[in-house]
């Protein structure tokens, strides 16, 4: 199997609902979609959702990196297995090693999809080799709420509640802990009893505001706090998991293997929120589970907001397989669409999706491509057809 060309493409389709949180306000979905044209065998299709404050990456940058530096090697390296494919991204994160670019983890993470759809629909590995057992049909599911008025918190999540089963809600802490009060206070109310309270500081607060944080909110049963403080800050950690019976959740500060070797060695955190773009790919988001599982360490598999159908497939392949697994951070694709289109029955099934209808099908692919900007391409002379 020889690649032949790579597109990437802009994909950002406007939010039904806006995302505001401590890193942006987002009103659209931004990622890259790749096609790799791997000419008798097919094409595959991947995608990377770079986030600058995540793995350093943006659109632009993850364009520029899969075509200028990572295709050379591609037309150039043979893959028909599984070791092929892994012997690949290390060549490409080692040409990144080489030149001093440490910003390539989102890139190398839409070429491992890319390549393994065109494994799997050429049939050079069978559809379970990447994940031999799926290990359940039902995944627990966690929503993020952002920065919302109360009043649309209101009128929406009884919406997602008839539509999900939630086992997890994940309140994006503000800087006014009584604005985060009233929120954490209004899900309690509107949530089930049994579902799960967290909070989520993305690595932007200080102890002490993390300690007021969690004094005010006692009352409210709070099960874990994501990435409470910013990478680095080890010393902080071991004291909250001191003085709270409380989990703790990696997120920002885990990116690449050798994170999470590193919290693993320091033991602070229980959970890991694993998401397939920051962590480079399905075949390296695997390596981090199978490490956090041998140290009896849970997994969440997370996703970024505003991410396709693409990824969101490639992260619940990964949370159906994993015996660690904490919960599937899902509703992303693109940002409520899908269960508002449910909601008003335009669509024909729960969510998330049954195992086996979890797939991206020729017409959801050629939907997606048209909603995309060419961004980068191999061969420009090319005629871009936008075939699947």
């Amino acid at each position: 199997m020889i690649v032949q060309r790579i597109q990437c493409y802009h994909y950002n389709e406007a939010f039904q609902i806006p995302f505001h949180s401590p890193q942006a306000n987002r009103l659209r979905a931004d990622s890259v979609i790749v096609r790799i044209d791997c000419g008798p065998d097919g094409c595959g299709w991947g995608e990377s959702a770079p986030r600058p404050y995540v793995s350093g990456e943006d659109c632009a940058s993850v364009a520029a990196l899969i075509v200028d530096r990572f295709a050379p090697i591609l037309f150039n390296a043979p893959i028909d297995s599984l070791a092929a494919l892994q012997a690949v991204l290390e060549h490409l994160e080692a040409a990144c090693k080489q030149t001093g670019l440490t910003a390539y983890n989102s890139a190398l993470g839409a070429v491992d999809l890319a390549l393994l759809d065109v494994l799997e629909r050429s049939q050079r590995i069978a559809p379970r080799e990447l994940f031999p057992i799926t290990r359940r049909e039902k995944l627990r599911v966690s929503l993020s709420v952002p920065f919302l008025p109360l009043d649309v918190i209101e009128t929406y999540f009884p919406m997602f509640q008839a539509h999900v089963d939630i086992a997890v809600i994940k309140v994006l802490v503000s800087e006014d802990p009584e604005e985060t009060y009233a929120r954490v206070k209004l899900l309690r109310h509107l949530a089930h009893p049994d579902t799960e309270l967290r909070l989520e500081f993305n690595g932007k607060t200080s102890l002490a505001q993390v300690r007021a944080h969690l004094e005010h909110l006692a009352p409210l049963d709070l099960s874990a706090v994501e990435q409470p403080l910013p990478s680095g800050r080890l010393d902080g950690l071991r004291q909250l998991r001191e003085d709270y019976d409380l989990n703790l959740v990696a997120d920002e500060s885990l990116v690449t293997l050798e994170d999470a070797e590193r919290l693993v060695q320091n033991g602070a955190y229980n959970i890991f929120n694993i998401k397939v773009s920051k962590c480079g790919g399905l075949l390296r988001a695997r390596k981090i589970a199978k490490l956090a599982q041998r140290h009896g360490i849970k997994c969440q598999v997370g996703t970024h907001v505003g991410e396709s159908q693409l990824l969101g497939i490639a992260g619940r392949r990964l949370a159906r397989s994993l015996p660690n697994f904490d919960c599937y951070g899902g509703g992303s694709e693109v940002l409520f669409t899908r269960l508002l289109k449910l909601h008003q029955g335009l669509a024909g099934e729960a969510w998330p999706p049954a195992a086996d209808r979890d797939i991206l099908t020729h017409q959801n692919r050629q939907a997606l491509l048209l909603k995309c900007r060419l961004l980068s391409d191999t061969d420009p002379t090319a005629p871009n057809d936008h075939q699947p």
